[in-house]
């Protein structure tokens, strides 16, 4: 129980690299689209995203990130991004940061709750590196390899345990964070209450069974698998 309560304690100390490589990845896909709706000239566009990733995965800002450290406040972590996304040309309102922050925001929690296990928030985080690579020119993508790189050596490395303790921290900071976001709405993924819409079907987690399946272990007998049908046994693999 120790050793779990001290690797659960390391591992809440690593949240604040994995919110912030993940939001960063969420305010990307919002600018980039904002950016061709509001049709900027192409190499203008350009020149934005290049500017905020340049700023957002420096590789200083990276490592001090990943130095062991309690997640910052909503607030302060609000102020990060404030920061980054006017340290290009784009300007914005603070109407509109509030909007692209709501967005950013909810859209990650939407990501993490759906994680079919805790191991899962690296793929998340891996799959927003990879996505950022195809808006920026090859002059910027050094900096994304080395923030997958060093993501992927911290995170991997952590037991399911830590894995569940850095999920729970993350969520923490989400807990009493409730926007409704219009295409969230639009697409079902939220209620109208702001609430989140999780469907049980899916791929399971490894190492787990099909819900349904119990086996009895007689006294020195034979192992018995009896299977009860359930609903989720036909929508899970």
């Amino acid at each position: 129980f120790a050793r779990a309560e001290r690797e659960g304690g390391m591992s809440s100390l690593l949240g604040m690299p994995m919110m912030v490589i993940n939001l960063g990845g969420e305010m990307m896909y919002i600018l980039q689209q904002r950016l061709v709706a509001q049709n900027i000239p192409r190499e203008k566009a350009k020149k934005v995203i290049a500017d905020i990733v340049r700023t957002m995965y420096n590789a200083n800002f990276i490592q001090e990130l990943f130095k062991p450290q309690e997640l910052y406040s909503s607030a302060s972590t609000r102020q990060i991004f404030d920061r980054i996304a006017h340290s290009s040309i784009m300007r914005l309102s603070e109407s509109s940061m509030d909007k692209l922050y709501d967005l950013m925001t909810t859209g990650f929690k939407y990501q993490i709750i759906s994680c079919a296990c805790p191991e899962d928030l690296l793929a998340v985080t891996t799959n927003h590196l990879s996505c950022i690579r195809t808006m920026v020119s090859t002059d910027v993508l050094g900096l994304l390899d080395s923030a997958a790189s060093l993501a992927t050596s911290t995170y991997s490395a952590l037991s399911p345990g830590s894995s569940a303790a850095l999920r729970q921290t993350l969520l923490k900071n989400f807990q009493d964070k409730k926007v409704k976001v219009s295409p969230f709405l639009l697409e079902g993924i939220q209620n109208s209450d702001a609430s989140m819409v999780l469907k049980p079907e899916g791929v399971l987690p490894a190492g787990f069974a099909i819900p349904g399946q119990i086996r009895f272990f007689p006294p020195g007998g034979e192992v018995q698998t009896v299977f009860y049908p359930l609903p989720l046994s036909t929508v899970c693999h």
